[in-house]
């Protein structure tokens, strides 16, 4: 485990032979709400989704659905209940819930009304009753736990035994029951006193909840940056009462994450095509609704037959694909687009691979067979927005699509702009500004588009350059008359001393150069000798779209 922290941000990986295979960061600014524990006023009731939204204090309301409130009737009857969340919720009641899902694509976090308090070896469910067993322990050790949970559960109260309990005694369970009834009754306590909306309990920070739900003695070490971090863990242990007799190592020289290649990781976690060792590749798209992941054979070719390169690229992908669901922390439904099998034997070998993969993901995942157009399809726990949301963000100017328009649209649509803006205006004149790419496509060459633009409008049309614009956006700097556009938009005037850099050859006299300002263009004669350097050039002449000058002195 390595961990690296800092004053706005804590970044925890998990490498298993020198493999990153988890990562997980938490910021000041975006601390996660999973496991937090709030009072609640029900806001409003939606009666066709049996479902209401719950004010808890953030800044946006949670979203609790009916299947998710402990309402007064025993468990057993439960499920022929068919109460609708109207007979249950009020506006403006008060309630008690817990996060189980952070806010996620402008949603609000989702709640659940069966409080669980997870502890290192049992989970208290104080509005639940009977004893679970994690499916992860054997069916032998699941009765033996299963008994010693039954002989200390307290009445009216619900346990789950965590896969941590394996092998664990009697006592050890007790102890954890112990701190877990406390910290109920400090909930309790604090909820007796609260009277708004707001937060009872928040779940540890994120190096100790990782410490608690996936630490092991089969750790070899513990990594930090930071010597309270590890004062923290090793508190936090001996807490516990687990004697960790590997190393806690204050990593305190170079970057952490550099030094173990983490930050490496990230950026290709972050990429959509994912390489196999074979050559072949996968292609992971995220949707609203789904995940697809495709897979690839690319550069892989065996010297046996295709059907062998198939088989081998689909092994591979399969281990590759898990891999990448706990790296980026995919949830909800996923479609992988396996190359495709004749072989029902070959496509048992890759369901069979992908389910073996899936076994150390620690997350709930449920996987269909292969349908009949050859997909697999399967769900995985959806608690966050993955390493995607927290890392990225929508790009301005696709707006998540993926695609940006090719300048020619731009430059058609900012054309169709224009027209409209000129027959809504009165003004005589018009500034605008565009992307300094897009510019020069509206202007022409030799200001050839922007003349028949303003002879079609007839209106005076002058056209500046910003390069902090986005690429199709459309800026309206100024609307008068000629003059007032005429004024505005000049740069400079006949005369000015200017240092500029020669940017590049005139096609048109092999001893001119050319150089930009704001979207003129500046023939600089006898320049093209000083291509790529800065000169100090005199203004000479001045047109609409452009201007010449000749150099007065080089610089250097």
């Amino acid at each position: 485990m390595l961990v690296s922290s800092d004053k706005n941000e804590t970044r925890v990986a998990i490498l298993e032979s020198k493999q990153v295979v988890q990562l997980y960061f938490d910021r000041k600014k975006n601390k996660s709400l999973v496991g937090n524990i709030y009072l609640g006023g029900v806001e409003n009731v939606l009666k066709s989704l049996d479902a209401a939204f719950v004010n808890i204090g953030e800044e946006k309301n949670a979203f609790l659905y009916i299947n998710e409130i402990a309402y007064d009737v025993d468990i057993e009857e439960r499920s022929s209940i068919t109460k609708k969340i109207q007979h249950i919720l009020k506006p403006g009641q008060i309630i008690l819930a817990q996060v189980t899902k952070d806010p996620m694509k402008g949603k609000g976090a989702r709640l659940t009304n069966f409080i669980s308090l997870p502890g290192r070896y049992l989970v208290l469910a104080p509005f639940n009753d009977g004893v679970g067993v994690s499916r992860k322990i054997n069916s032998v050790e699941r009765e033996r736990l299963k008994a010693l949970a039954e002989e200390i559960k307290p009445k009216d109260y619900g346990l789950i035994v965590r896969t941590a309990a394996k092998s664990k005694g009697i006592g050890e369970l007790k102890k954890d029951l112990k701190h877990l009834l406390k910290l109920w009754s400090f909930v309790k306590k604090k909820t007796s006193r609260v009277k708004k909306p707001g937060l009872i309990y928040r779940e540890h920070p994120i190096v100790i909840k990782l410490l608690r739900d996936i630490f092991s003695e089969e750790f070899d070490a513990i990594y930090v940056d930071k010597k309270n971090i590890k004062k923290d863990i090793l508190k936090y242990l001996r807490g516990i009462g687990v004697k960790f007799n590997n190393v806690i190592i204050h990593h305190g020289q170079d970057d952490l994450f550099e030094t173990f290649n983490v930050s490496e990781v990230i950026e290709s976690a972050l990429e959509r095509k994912v390489w196999l060792k074979s050559g072949g590749f996968i292609v992971i798209d995220y949707g609203e609704a789904l995940t697809s992941i495709d897979v690839n054979t690319g550069k892989f070719t065996s010297g046996r037959n295709s059907a062998h390169t198939i088989l081998r690229t689909n092994l591979e992908a399969a281990e590759a694909i898990t891999t990448q669901l706990k790296l980026r922390d995919i949830g909800g439904i996923i479609v992988v687009d396996f190359i495709d099998m004749d072989s029902d034997n070959d496509r048992q070998k890759v369901f069979s691979r992908f389910e073996q993969c899936l076994e150390k993901d620690k997350t709930k995942t449920e996987v269909l067979s292969f349908s009949k157009f050859g997909l697999l399809e399967m769900t995985r726990k959806n608690v966050s927005d993955g390493i995607l949301g927290t890392l990225c963000k929508t790009c301005p100017c696709c707006n998540g699509l993926g695609f940006v328009k090719s300048k020619e649209t731009i430059r058609l649509d900012i054309e169709r702009k224009i027209r409209k803006l000129v027959r809504e205006s009165s003004s005589k004149g018009f500034l605008i500004k565009l992307n300094s790419v897009i510019a020069p496509l509206v202007i022409g060459k030799g200001g050839k588009n922007l003349k028949s633009l303003e002879a079609a409008t007839k209106k005076y049309i002058a056209i500046k350059s910003d390069e902090s614009l986005a690429l199709d956006a459309f800026v309206v700097a100024v609307e008068g008359s000629v003059a007032e556009i005429i004024q505005s938009a000049k740069p400079f005037k006949v005369g000015d001393i200017l240092e500029l850099e020669v940017e590049e050859p005139y096609s048109h006299n092999k001893s001119n150069a050319l150089s930009r300002i704001d979207g003129y263009v500046i023939l600089i004669k006898d320049g093209r000798k000083y291509l790529g350097k800065r000169v100090t050039v005199r203004i000479n002449s001045m047109s609409k779209t452009s201007a010449t000058a000749e150099i007065c002195a080089p610089d250097g």
